[in-house]
């Protein structure tokens, strides 16, 4: 199981970009700011709290954020202590999200996390990415969808995790729309499942290159076992809309004298298309695969930019309809 770890400047999009990763089949988000206040709600951890900070942090018998923040961030002193009774307390619980989505099959788990670093749960993590945005428009963001003041957001625009040196971890720099953030999303899916192995088309990300020696014959030919109608209905819907697209195909490919044959997804481009790009658009039609093909071992994708290549595959493969 993959287990990713997101954290962040304060208003960069970190758990918006957790909720597109989580949409797009990367697991439970598990937000522990969230796992933080739920456990002020237990009668252990508010006694622990009131014996530390005082009575005044309790109103109407429960912990006020507020009064407790208040109190606790007055000084590093007192910071430090919140920390040393809440932090142990919120780990344990993301060590059992973690254990209760492994034994359940979790392909993956997002552990999203202001002070991923700060608590030392990037430790628990397979990978780790970064979000950041530039100050005004993370100060903007503050303002407009949490309602908070601009001296409060300007109070926490630099109360964030630092950005480790770490040429492993991912960053993610989110100074445009959500659209843009969703296109990330979208390439980053499509990488980290090449990690997850656990079905047919992540354990072959990213899309191959089949290269042809000279005097060696490749042989096309139509796809054997025949590929479900369903999914050639499914491919022409996920296509379709998308004009970097000129056209599907499937096909089957091996070398001369080989018996195991590939299944392959071609993809004939009206644009140059980026690596990240493939990838984005191969994890498309994951869903497909996992609901139509379940008697191919071997499945890959390719870009058919090759016009001889193109009419050679074309002859062969079941037609893809995109209904342009």
């Amino acid at each position: 199981m993959l287990v990713i770890g997101i954290s962040g400047q304060t208003g960069a999009g970190k758990s918006t970009l957790a909720n597109l990763l989580s949409r797009r089949g990367l697991g439970e988000n598990v937000e522990v700011d969230a796992i933080g206040h739920k456990l002020l709600k237990q009668p252990a951890m508010q006694h622990i709290l009131v014996k530390t900070f005082g009575p005044g942090i309790m109103v109407d018998g429960a912990i006020c954020r507020r009064a407790l923040g208040r109190i606790a961030f007055a000084g590093e002193e007192k910071i430090n202590a919140l920390n040393s009774i809440m932090h142990p307390a919120m780990i344990n619980e993301v060590k059992h999200k973690i254990e209760l989505a492994r034994t359940a099959g979790a392909r993956a788990i997002i552990i999203n996390a202001a002070l991923l670093f700060k608590m030392g749960l990037d430790s628990l993590c397979d990978r780790v990415i970064y979000v950041r945005a530039n100050p005004e428009l993370r100060l903007h963001r503050l303002v407009e969808s949490r309602n908070w003041s601009q001296e409060s957001a300007k109070e926490r625009l630099y109360a964030q995790d630092e950005l480790p040196d770490n040429p492993n971890i991912i960053v993610v720099d989110n100074d445009g729309p959500e659209e843009s953030l969703a296109e990330v999303a979208g390439n980053l899916a499509a990488r980290l499942l090449t990690s997850v192995g656990d079905s047919k088309l992540s354990a072959r990300y990213p899309y191959t290159v089949i290269n042809i020696d000279e005097g060696e014959q490749m042989i096309f030919a139509s796809p054997d076992p025949e590929v479900p109608g369903g999914f050639l209905e499914f491919l022409g819907t996920v296509f379709g809309p998308l004009e970097e697209i000129a056209a599907v195909y499937l096909f089957d490919t091996c070398k001369a004298g080989d018996r195991e044959t590939t299944l392959v997804i071609g993809l004939e481009p009206s644009r140059p298309l980026a690596g990240l790009e493939v990838d984005r658009l191969s994890f498309l039609v994951l869903e497909g695969v996992e609901a139509h093909i379940h008697d191919r071992e071997v499945l890959d994708f390719m870009v058919i930019d090759n016009e001889e290549l193109r009419q050679i595959v074309a002859s062969v493969s079941p037609k893809v309809n995109l209904n342009r």
